[in-house]
């Protein structure tokens, strides 16, 4: 029989939602799990369904932490919907999900909005990934990658440079023969927390004139696509494109995809995304980190110092109340089920992380998160977590 490691571990030839899925019901199957489901389908009697929403950016992270929590409790079913950050956050603010799930946290105005309305949103970081720059050149292999600054990556997404040889990219380029072909921008056509982490970034350059936000609106001649999965497709699919892609989505494809070393202003040095990179840019960060009630808004961890850090590094986020009962059907057995989820996602799913290229939360990221946990109630009582 096929072990939960080796099908997790397995690489996908493209990209897709369902393959990986596929995957996670036979680590489920394997595991004795009966009737699990991962985003829709039939559960049993005596069963408790716990329903998410959000990033798609973290998707392959909760996928691997709802399967092997499901293997644990199989009498709780996690449905999280891969739909985009501003998605998410809107279903968390309409009470339609359990919990939220976003890689732009709420905005000030967003947690004030929702805490008049309803009640105390917390925002529990979950894990920490990378945004990659990935682009299809033929004759361009993986062991040279391409190396872009922020100036010349800003003028390739707004279209200000439109040819792969211009000379601004063949500049930083001398040992590569670039194609005089049309660059093709592939972007996010939802709204996106990957959106938001990649031009926020990119707002740090004065020249870039498109803003920062989960949706900007890109020039004419570009091409979008829904969630991570869509836009890493049409990149790996399609010559001379680029786009913006969470690190899980171009190295999970088999052979994995081209991605550019970003220059690193602290160091003047090209860095590639990986775990190492993105791990100095976590233990470098010197943001300060407010609690789980807090306004997460002004928290970054792009261009963090360090020679060797990754620039385009985020946290991803979930989302839930305080009070438990505001959230329609939530029952006592429910929450529960819900305070052991996320405790579980913040502790043993933090050792899943690396296998699937995401970075573990440090120690101190943990402890807030902790602390958030404990403060949840349900009908104003205390829940306890394992």
């Amino acid at each position: 029989m096929t072990s939960s490691q080796d099908v997790l571990s397995r690489k996908a030839s493209g990209i897709g939602r369902t393959i990986f899925v596929i995957g996670l019901i036979v680590v489920a199957i394997a595991s004795g799990v009966g009737g699990y489901y991962f985003g829709g389908g039939l559960t049993t009697a005596g069963q408790t369904t716990l329903n998410g929403a959000g990033s798609t950016f973290v998707y392959p992270f909760m996928s691997t932490v709802a399967a092997y929590y499901t293997a644990a409790n199989p009498n709780v079913h996690v449905n999280y919907q891969s739909v985009g950050s501003g998605a998410g956050i809107a279903q968390f603010g309409a009470k339609t999900v359990d919990f939220g799930a976003t890689d732009a946290p709420l905005s000030s105005s967003q947690r004030t909005n929702i805490t008049n309305v309803i009640g105390t949103p917390l925002t529990i970081p979950e894990s920490i990934g990378a945004v990659t720059i990935a682009y299809n050149l033929p004759g361009i292999a993986a062991s040279t990658p391409l190396n872009l600054t922020i100036t010349v990556a800003a003028k390739i997404f707004q279209a200000n440079i439109t040819q792969w040889n211009d000379p601004a990219i063949a500049g930083l380029n001398p040992g590569l023969t670039l194609p005089n072909q049309a660059i093709v921008v592939v972007h996010r056509s939802d709204s996106s927390g990957t959106t938001f982490v990649i031009t926020s970034w990119l707002s740090k350059d004065p020249v870039w004139k498109l803003g920062a936000g989960k949706s900007v609106q890109w020039p004419s001649g570009t091409r979008g696509g829904p969630g991570n999965e869509a836009v890493a497709t049409l990149v790996q699919q399609n010559q001379y494109t680029i786009g913006y892609v969470e690190l899980n989505y171009v190295l999970s494809t088999s052979p994995p995809m081209t991605f550019s070393a970003v220059l690193n202003p602290n160091s003047n040095t090209f860095v590639l995304p990986s775990l190492k990179t993105v791990s100095n840019a976590v233990s470098n960060s010197s943001s300060s980190l407010p609690a789980g009630n807090g306004d997460w808004s002004s928290v970054s961890l792009l261009n963090a110092p360090g020679s060797q850090s990754y620039p385009i590094t985020s946290f991803t986020y979930l989302l839930v109340f305080q009070e438990l009962s505001h959230i329609s059907g939530m029952t006592q057995t429910k929450a529960q089920a819900l305070i052991n989820l996320l405790s579980y996602v913040i502790y043993e799913g933090q050792n899943r992380a690396a296998a699937i290229f995401y970075v573990p939360l440090p120690a101190s990221v943990v402890r807030i998160d902790e602390a958030a946990l404990n403060s949840i109630t349900f009908n104003g009582n205390a829940l306890n977590h394992t």
